[in-house]
């Protein structure tokens, strides 16, 4: 479990622990943050919570401060951004309307995903808006009271879950951080078998101003668990579950009665029959995941499973344990040299790609849903892994780390919207692929830190687009595109 605040309440802790009756008023200004994004022809942005880096420059500037008073404190962390979203090619949400020209007379947005109408529907537009725009909200804020081992409160921040680096299945900072109450254990409990970390948080999601023309349907409850152990006969490992629930709320008090929703069963949504969407209610994901370090030997390896329908019951999980599985497996190793730096290889994989369980039974896709139409997002970003629907990914890092600096290589190949490839558009040929390598580094200069990437990509077959040649053979549309990211960060005292 990570969050956004976490490096603050850790802080905090430091100052006021060492002397443990005086828990008088503190304040602390937070490290100012300042991220800078470019992409040359199309739109890449993955794990970059608030903003959206669209086509063009995109900036986000983050700074504050945070006070404390006993177990009483709030932080106040808001965000400025803006992007220059620069035209680039989309596909308008199909519909058949009898008169085009009136755009009131869609049920959704041009800009709505056109792979992903019913059945496997969701809020994923493939552009924020056609114009520049800025922007300023509430960011990293909280306010939380904390005794003992426990700590409560209500917060905006992003948040992490798992142990993958990329593409954690169920909670990432892909999307911005959104409103929501969480309870939490603030330090381990111990028990005979280990110790036990958890984190409950009931929150309202947002539907994207790119989706529908419904004003009813704009929010959505979000009911989560997640439960890690150290087991106490090995301290290198961690092992937990975790558990999303979201449903509709059509009005204020839908969100306080959704608080235990996580615990419940939604049914197989995607395995009813049929090919519409279901009676609006609830669905949910899930998933099991582990981490496993060897600080001697400098080498720690993770895994994540997940299925996005759980089984009717344990037959039915025996007979198709892979219906609506994804998955993620990584590793990363630091060798020592003669020198003062270390050599560190990461690699990590990632498929929720529909499974082979078609033959079987009716399936749907990660993050979409029969019942909830907006899916798995918040603001039109999926709020677990950042390859979205049906995606998959592998990706490879080689980086040389010194005390204060570090530079490397890294590269990913990704495949996104595999299920639409077979069921939406069977006359596009080519599965959509993104490949990508660059550079990397980072230094610190006392209280300053700074962060770059480089990276060229090259889209192949560009929304699953070909092009026809002489004898029957086809070409794909590929599209290529620079990317650069630039971080800042001054630490405040």
């Amino acid at each position: 479990m990570r969050t956004a605040s976490d490096d603050v309440f850790n802080a905090i802790r430091t100052a006021r622990d060492p002397v443990s009756e005086d828990r008088g008023f503190k304040i602390r200004l937070l490290a100012i943050e300042s991220d800078a994004a470019f992409n040359s022809d199309l739109p890449f942005s993955i794990n970059e919570g608030t903003l959206w880096a669209g086509r063009g420059l995109s900036g986000r500037i983050q700074a504050g401060s945070a006070a404390s008073f006993n177990g009483l404190t709030l932080i106040l962390a808001p965000e400025f951004w803006g992007i220059e979203n620069q035209d680039f090619q989309t596909f308008s949400y199909p519909e058949n309307l009898t008169n085009p020209g009136n755009s009131e007379a869609r049920k959704r947005h041009p800009l709505a995903s056109p792979f992903h109408y019913p059945p496997h529907s969701i809020d994923l537009p493939q552009r924020i808006g056609y114009n520049p725009s800025v922007a300023v909200g509430i960011g990293q804020s909280s306010l939380s009271w904390e005794s003992g081992s426990v700590r409560a409160g209500f917060a905006n921040h992003s948040l992490r879950w798992g142990p993958s680096i990329r593409s954690p299945l169920l909670v990432s900072n892909n999307a911005p951080g959104f409103p929501h109450l969480f309870a939490q254990t603030a330090r381990p409990v111990r028990s005979p078998i280990g110790d036990v970390h958890a984190q409950w948080i009931l929150g309202r999601i947002e539907e994207s101003e790119y989706f529908d023309n419904d004003p009813k349907n704009n929010y959505r409850s979000f009911s989560a668990a997640i439960l890690v152990l150290d087991p106490s006969f090995d301290p290198g490992l961690s092992i937990g579950v975790s558990r999303v629930v979201y449903a509709p709320a059509q009005a204020f008090i839908d969100i306080p009665t959704a608080a235990f929703n996580f615990i419940g069963s939604v049914g197989p949504v995607a395995s009813e029959p049929g090919d519409t969407l279901l009676t609006p209610g609830p669905d949910g994901i899930f998933s099991l995941f582990a981490h496993w370090s060897f600080p001697s030997a400098g080498f720690e390896t993770w895994m994540e499973w997940g299925r996005a329908e759980a089984p009717r019951d344990f037959k039915d999980f025996l007979e198709a344990p892979h219906h609506s599985r994804g998955y993620t497996l990584g590793l990363r190793h630091t060798h020592p040299s003669t020198t003062s730096g270390q050599l560190s290889f990461e690699a990590e994989i990632t498929s929720l790609e529909p499974s082979q369980s078609f033959r079987l039974k009716q399936h749907g896709e990660w993050y979409t849903s029969r019942r909830v139409v907006q899916g798995y997002t918040h603001k039109g970003r999926v709020i677990g892994a950042g390859i979205g629907p049906s995606g998959s990914s592998q990706w490879l890092a080689v980086d040389w780390i010194e005390h204060s600096w570090n530079l490397g290589l890294f590269g990913t190949r990704m495949r996104l919207e595999n299920e639409a490839l077979y069921s939406y558009f069977p006359e596009y040929r080519r599965a959509d692929l993104t490949l990508l390598a660059g550079v990397r580094g980072a230094v610190q200069l006392g209280p300053l830190k700074f962060e770059a990437a480089w990276a060229e990509s090259i889209r192949l077959n560009y929304l699953f687009q070909t092009k026809p040649l002489p004898n029957d053979a086809y070409r794909g549309v590929d599209l290529r595109n620079r990317i650069l990211r630039l971080s800042f960060s001054a630490t405040g005292e």
